[in-house]
C-alpha cells in the first residue's frame, strides 16, 4: 500500500456528482486524497435523483430474465406494458439490443447475479457509512420490500427469481391475503399476496440526500466545480481536464458520469457497449392513502416508495430516447397503474420526472482501471441498482485507485470485458 505521505498528495479529480461519485469521492476524500467533483449541474435531477429511491439488496436478477424473450411482444403492444420503444432513435439500438436479449439464458443470469450481490448486499449498512458524520443520514429509512402478486400462482411463476434470491441468502415470508390488507390499507381486492422481506430500506428523500452528502464533502475539504467536461486528456505523469471554463490537473480521472460516461471512457479502452434506458417516475402529494413500505408490483414493474408528503411510482423502461422528449405515454400509464393499485387514491399535486439510466449489455456495471492508461478509473453502468450500489462501488473503486492490498476483485466488472 502507499504510504500515507504518498496518499495525502494525491490529487484526484471525479467526474460525475451522482450517488456513485459522491460515493467514491467521500471514500476516497476520507483517505487523505486532495479530490476535485465536477459536474455540470449538481442540482439537475439526474438518475440518482429520480429512482425509486429503494435501498434494495434483493435487486441481484436483471431486467431480461430466461423466458422473458416470449412476453416482450405483449410488453410492447400491450397499453399497459412497462416496455417503450422509440422510433427512429431504437433503430440505432438494434445492435445492442439483440446482444442485451443475449444474456437472457440462466447461466448468464446466475453469474450477472452472482457479481450483483457482492454491490448490493447490506445496502442499508453501506449507506449508513457512507452518510456518517453528515446530515444525510437521517433521509436512510430502514423498512421491509413487500413484493405483490394478485395470487400465489403469479408468485410461483415468477420461482427462477425467488430461488436466486433464496440461494443468496434471502429469507422470504409470505403474506396471505388478510395480513396484506393490514400492511397495506387501500390496495385493491385484485392483490392477494405478497412476498416481505425484511432488513431493507429507501431514501426518504433523494435530493435532500444528494445534498447532504455533497455538503459532508465539501465540509470535509473536498473542491466542487460546476463545469461541463469536454475532454480528458492523459499526459506523461498527470492527467489534464478541459471544462467549458478552465482546465485542471489531476494525478487520477475516476468517470463516473452515468450515461454521459462513454464518450470519454471509449478514448481510454471501454469495449463494454451501453445504451440510454430512459426512466420515469410519478409523484403524488398529499394522497389520502399512505404507505409505510416500499412495495414492488410484479405485474406492473412497477417500484412503490413512501415519501413524506405522498407516494412515488417508478419503472417503464425506454429505449431509443436518448435525444427525444419525454413520452406523455409514459406518464398516463403511471397514473393509470397507480389508480388501479389504489382505486380510491385522490391527491391534491403530482410531479413527473424523466432522466436516463445507464444500462450496459450484460447487465453489470463497469468497475476498475482502464487497460490501457493507468492514471484513468471508471465507474458507471449501474442499470436499475445505482441509488443501492453506491457506496459500495464507491469503497471498490477507492481501493483500487489507492492500491490497497486487501483489494476486491474487479475482473467481473472490467473494461475490456
Amino acid at each position: 500500500m502507499d504510504s500515507l505521505m504518498d496518499l495525502e498528495k494525491k490529487n484526484i479529480a471525479i467526474v460525475g456528482g451522482g450517488i456513485i461519485g459522491i460515493s467514491s469521492a467521500l471514500y476516497l476524500i476520507r483517505r487523505g486524497c486532495k479530490i476535485t467533483l465536477i459536474d455540470k449541474d449538481l442540482k439537475g435531477e439526474s438518475a440518482s435523483y429520480g429512482n425509486a429511491s429503494w435501498l434494495s439488496s434483493p435487486s441481484i436478477t436483471p431486467v431480461l430474465m430466461p423466458g422473458m424473450f416470449a412476453k416482450i411482444p405483449k410488453m410492447l403492444f400491450s397499453q399497459d406494458g412497462p416496455l417503450f420503444l422509440r422510433f427512429p432513435g431504437v433503430l440505432k439500438t438494434i445492435p445492442f439490443l439483440l446482444k442485451y436479449l443475449s444474456y437472457a439464458k440462466v447461466d448468464k443470469v446466475e453469474y450477472i447475479s452472482k457479481h450483483l450481490v457482492t454491490l448490493l448486499s447490506d445496502s442499508i449498512g453501506e449507506h449508513k457509512k457512507l452518510a456518517e458524520g453528515t446530515k444525510a443520514i437521517k433521509w436512510i429509512e430502514e423498512s421491509p420490500f413487500l413484493f405483490i402478486y394478485k395470487n400465489k400462482d403469479d408468485y410461483i411463476k415468477d420461482s427462477f427469481t425467488w430461488d436466486l434470491r433464496k440461494k443468496h441468502g434471502f429469507n422470504l415470508i409470505e403474506i396471505e391475503k388478510n395480513q396484506l390488507k393490514n400492511l397495506l390499507p387501500g390496495l385493491s381486492n385484485e392483490y392477494q399476496f405478497a412476498i416481505k422481506i425484511d432488513g431493507q430500506g429507501y431514501i426518504s428523500n433523494s435530493q435532500n440526500y444528494l445534498d447532504d452528502l455533497i455538503n459532508g464533502f465539501k465540509e470535509l475539504g473536498g473542491e466542487i466545480i460546476e463545469d461541463e467536461v469536454v475532454d480528458i486528456v492523459s499526459k506523461e505523469n498527470k492527467v489534464e481536464i478541459k471544462t467549458k471554463n478552465s482546465n485542471l490537473n489531476a494525478d487520477n480521472v475516476l468517470i463516473s458520469s452515468g450515461i454521459y460516461s462513454e464518450s470519454f471512457s471509449k478514448k481510454f479502452g471501454v469495449e463494454v457497449p451501453i445504451q440510454s434506458e430512459r426512466g420515469y417516475h410519478l409523484e403524488l402529494f398529499e394522497t389520502n392513502i399512505r404507505i409505510k413500505y416500499p412495495i414492488m408490483n410484479g405485474y406492473l414493474k412497477l417500484a412503490i416508495t413512501p415519501r413524506p408528503t405522498g407516494i412515488r411510482f417508478a419503472g417503464l423502461v425506454e429505449f431509443g430516447s436518448f435525444n427525444s422528449k419525454p413520452n406523455n405515454k409514459a406518464y398516463e400509464l403511471l397514473l393509470r397503474n397507480a389508480k388501479s393499485m389504489f382505486p380510491g387514491i385522490t391527491y391534491a399535486h403530482k410531479q413527473e420526472w424523466s432522466g436516463h439510466r445507464p444500462s450496459t449489455v450484460d447487465s453489470l456495471p463497469i468497475i476498475g482501471p482502464s487497460k490501457i492508461d493507468n492514471k484513468i478509473f471508471f465507474a458507471y453502468g449501474h442499470h436499475h441498482i445505482g441509488l443501492t450500489a453506491g457506496p459500495k462501488t464507491g469503497e471498490m473503486i477507492g481501493k483500487n485507485i489507492l492500491r490497497d492490498n486487501n483489494q476486491y476483485d474487479l475482473t467481473p466488472y472490467s473494461s475490456d470485458r
